[in-house]
């Protein structure tokens, strides 16, 4: 088990954290209580509902599968064939016992006394998933590892929707997602509805059976990299361009606080900071209200008011690559600023700034200089 030191600074709510998960429970205010008086407990006139009751209906979800890499080789990502693009497998962690005092062993003796080696699936804050890189690590245009996409989450019910459609179904034929995902995510759950998750909603591991913390982020916005794993043409009528408008790519989140997951685990929500900012509002406000062009082209867009995207961009939890960067941007469009003019970092903070071909020549002449003063002064010159 990791230590929790390597956590990330916590919200002021969760500060207490560091040294028993479980108190998250006490350190976050139950969404249950409530004064005797308080004038939000009301029932729906009409249909009888308990609109308050819904309102603290706990949002939990299962996990039913963790993926790891599944490096192609050279040859295999030269042929360009989809069943080598964004490959991942399917781990094999040690059975979940519900249980607060029962222990697993790491390695496991079968009924027929062969010995089974189960793999760890350890989050840590940044990284995520330890012993496999993701493109939150390995992104070519960032300066940092970008944090704030550590863990991609994908669920049993948008992959169900895309298989039942008659033209995707096809993509799924000859593939078992459970076994080789399709959305290059490390985990695929059930039982939730993406509308029900906000920005900055904090989930922990119900029954106290793992420390690990995460904090959502935002949608996962997919790429063309979608239609040629899938097989379908880039365009209006590419599984990207449809799960994108349908936000059913999945949803992002960063590690809080380290810990192991295994299947059949539950997470359930301990904070609901942003409750007008869920998943659908985002992306409905970024991507889903723009012209035709924008729209095909899967573009950003804002036909709202510059206070309520100034709002949304101050979300302090919200992911930056294509959410908040986005959003500075039309912001930028508001003031009448080409964007495409702007330093790159000052729009996604989590960017490289690109060198000049004249930065480049000084640099590398200056280190040139640096290895001949210093190859003369030990006499190897």
């Amino acid at each position: 088990m990791q230590d929790l030191e390597t956590m990330k600074e916590l919200p002021p709510e969760l500060e207490s954290l560091h040294s028993d998960s479980t108190s998250i429970s006490s350190a976050v205010p139950s969404p249950t209580s409530s004064s005797k008086n308080d004038e939000t407990q009301f029932s729906d006139s009409e249909n009888g509902t308990d609109v308050q009751a819904e309102r603290n209906k706990p949002v939990r979800f299962c996990v039913k599968g963790l993926y790891m890499t599944y490096p192609a080789t050279k040859e295999e990502k030269q042929s360009c064939e989809r069943q080598f693009i964004c490959r991942r497998r399917r781990m094999n962690t040690r059975p979940f016992k519900n249980t607060s005092d029962e222990k697993e062993d790491d390695v496991k003796k079968s009924d027929d006394d062969e010995e089974v080696e189960y793999e760890t699936a350890m989050f840590i804050p940044k990284v995520g998933l330890v012993g496999a890189k993701f493109w939150h690590q390995y992104d070519k245009t960032a300066k940092v590892i970008r944090e704030d996409r550590a863990v991609l989450f994908q669920s049993q019910e948008h992959y169900q929707r895309l298989m039942s459609h008659k033209r995707y179904g096809a993509s799924f034929e000859d593939i078992d997602y459970m076994l080789n995902p399709t959305f290059g995510e490390q985990v695929i759950v059930s039982g939730i509805d993406i509308s029900d998750l906000a920005i900055g909603d904090i989930f922990e591991i119900e029954g106290g059976h793992s420390p690990l913390v995460v904090e959502i982020t935002a949608p996962r916005k997919p790429c063309t990299w979608m239609n040629r794993k899938h097989g379908t043409a880039n365009g209006r009528k590419g599984i990207q361009n449809y799960s994108h408008k349908r936000n059913i790519a999945g949803w992002f989140a960063r590690v809080l606080v380290a810990g192991e997951l295994l299947e059949e685990m539950k997470f359930v929500r301990k904070a609901h900071p942003n409750p007008k900012w869920t998943l659908t509002c985002i992306h409905k406000a970024l991507y889903g209200e723009g012209d035709d062009t924008e729209t095909l082209r899967n573009q950003s867009s804002w036909n709202r008011s510059r206070e309520e995207l100034e709002e949304l961009i101050a979300i302090p939890q919200l992911g930056e690559f294509e959410w908040k960067a986005e959003g500075r941007k039309r912001l930028l469009k508001f003031d009448g600023i080409d964007w495409m003019k702007v330093r790159r970092d000052l729009i996604d903070p989590q960017s490289k700034v690109p060198i000049s071909f004249v930065q480049y020549f000084c640099i590398t002449s200056v280190l040139a200089s640096l290895t001949a003063a210093a190859l003369k002064y030990f006499g190897i010159l």
